[in-house]
């Protein structure tokens, strides 16, 4: 996404998977009285090539990896996942920004609390200065070539907060992003085969679902990269929280829109 709102036309079994797991079955990261922090080195502002994934260090996210992770700091605090951006690093069309994910197979959801703020004022909402910044829930096809995906973010998009949605196809982006009143949101993605369902609703509250897009993709394999990502189009000034991350397996679309 850039500023200006520039648009660009264009089943085996899964086991549940809690993010705060360091296994296939659900379980609870203990609190950390000290956070563990991904070191990576200091990058550029603008960033001319991508790493390899990298697999994290960080306790109760063992088997997931890094996308990028030279451009972002990763941390736990208190059984919360944090993200702080170090550069600029931007999912759009061929650019490639920061993903934090696990190899999820067929039908699933993916469910988060997102919380987003400046870096350099946490008391502060993100952006205000015309930037993108942006983070929350993506699924990824992992595989070399063009950019392939799906996803739901939330935080100031240029143009104010807002809750956005994406589809990239051989790395054509379309998005949508309308105004959001808060700086959190509590995002869900659901696959189910070739259709990809995105949802948002206020965090800590008892809301119904609401459908923020849908996207068909049979061109996704079965395989994704599933996960938290974070970007901004411009310096930096994001730090992104993600509480009660879960990763489940479904198999009707009721399942999608239930807790």
């Amino acid at each position: 996404m850039i500023n200006g709102r520039i648009y660009c036309l264009l089943n085996s079994t899964i086991v549940a998977l809690a993010v705060v797991s360091c296994s296939t079955s659900a379980s609870t990261v203990a609190p950390t009285t000290m956070p563990t922090t991904l070191p990576s080195p200091v990058p550029t502002l603008r960033p001319t090539k991508t790493v390899a994934p990298t697999a994290t260090l960080i306790p109760g996210f063992e088997d997931w990896s890094v996308f990028n992770p030279q451009y972002v700091d990763v941390k736990v605090e208190n059984s919360s996942l944090l993200l702080t951006l170090k550069s600029r690093a931007l999912w759009f069309m061929d650019q490639r920004g920061i993903l934090v994910y696990k190899p999820v197979t067929d039908d699933f959801k993916i469910t988060a609390d997102i919380h987003t703020a400046k870096n350099s004022d946490p008391n502060q909402p993100p952006g205000g200065d015309n930037t993108v910044q942006l983070g929350g829930l993506m699924a990824r096809n992992g595989n070399p070539g063009r950019e392939n995906y799906v996803f739901i973010v939330v935080g100031d998009d240029g143009n104010g907060l807002s809750i956005e949605t994406k589809n990239t196809t051989n790395s054509l982006s379309v998005y949508n992003g309308p105004a959001w009143d808060s700086t959190d949101a509590e995002l869900r993605l659901c696959r189910l085969g070739q259709t990809f369902n995105l949802y948002k609703r206020h965090v800590d509250t008892n809301e119904v679902w609401t459908l923020a897009a849908t996207f068909d993709r049979p061109d996704l394999p079965d395989v994704l990269q599933v996960g938290v990502n974070i970007y901004t189009d411009s310096r930096p000034d994001l730090q992104i929280r993600y509480d009660n991350i879960s990763i489940e397996s479904v198999i009707s679309e009721a399942e999608c829109e239930t807790d």
